[in-house]
């Protein structure tokens, strides 16, 4: 029996990141852009509402198939979940699996958002947002 050794880049933890940043971006955009804002807009209805959010989300997902192919071998089982909570289909390996990914950063950015789109809208609403106070 041979043995082998061999490295695996674990390119999620940089797709996710990067896709909050983004999203955090485009909320401090849509903040400006809608200075009467009176409460922390929706990530679906708002700040989504025009598709920007999906495209944020669907460019982080990797195209390497080498890359999808290290994101299952690490994480796979949570790759699996985010399919699942998503209720699309049967077969989370579909499109090579780039779909149970793009969930699985889709979740990783609602997790985001709601732990940080509020403070985000005090710091610009204080910052120089006017509202109807």
């Amino acid at each position: 029996m041979t043995k082998r050794t061999i490295e695996v880049d674990d390119v999620l933890p940089d797709c996710v990141a990067n896709a909050i940043e983004d999203v955090e971006r485009e909320l401090r955009d849509y903040l400006a852009d809608n200075l009467d804002c009176d409460k922390t807009p929706d990530l679906h209805n708002d700040l989504d509402y025009g598709g920007a959010i999906h495209e944020i989300v669907d460019g982080a997902v990797p195209i390497y198939t080498a890359q999808i192919e290290a994101a299952w071998f690490l994480h796979g089982d949570d790759l699996e979940e985010a399919y699942e909570n998503a209720g699309v289909g049967h077969n989370p390996r579909e499109n090579n699996g780039m779909a149970a990914i793009y969930y699985y950063i889709f979740e990783k950015v609602a997790e985001w958002y709601e732990k940080n789109a509020e403070q985000i809208f005090e710091e610009v609403r204080h910052g120089g947002c006017t509202s109807n106070e």
